[in-house]
């Protein structure tokens, strides 16, 4: 009689949130997301560009979300 030894894994999906702050202008904040599209691919899940303050000396921030899968052993 042989037995086996199964090794178990399970893939755990996890959504983190990343923030790139202090673009001085939106066309620069628009051209980093560009970037972590093309780096990212369908990892990036959302990504959101705010203005900091109303004001005309404010800076953007650029705040998205990847989704990561890891294998987890439970033994």
């Amino acid at each position: 009689m042989s037995q086996f030894l199964l090794c178990l894994t399970r893939t755990i999906t996890m959504e983190r949130g990343h923030s790139l702050i202090c673009f001085p202008d939106r066309t620069t904040a628009d051209y980093k997301l560009y970037q972590l599209k093309n780096r990212l691919g369908p990892r990036l899940v959302k990504a959101v560009i705010r203005k900091d303050k109303p004001s005309p000396g404010s800076n953007y921030t650029l705040r998205y979300f990847t989704r990561d899968a890891e294998p987890h052993r439970p033994f």
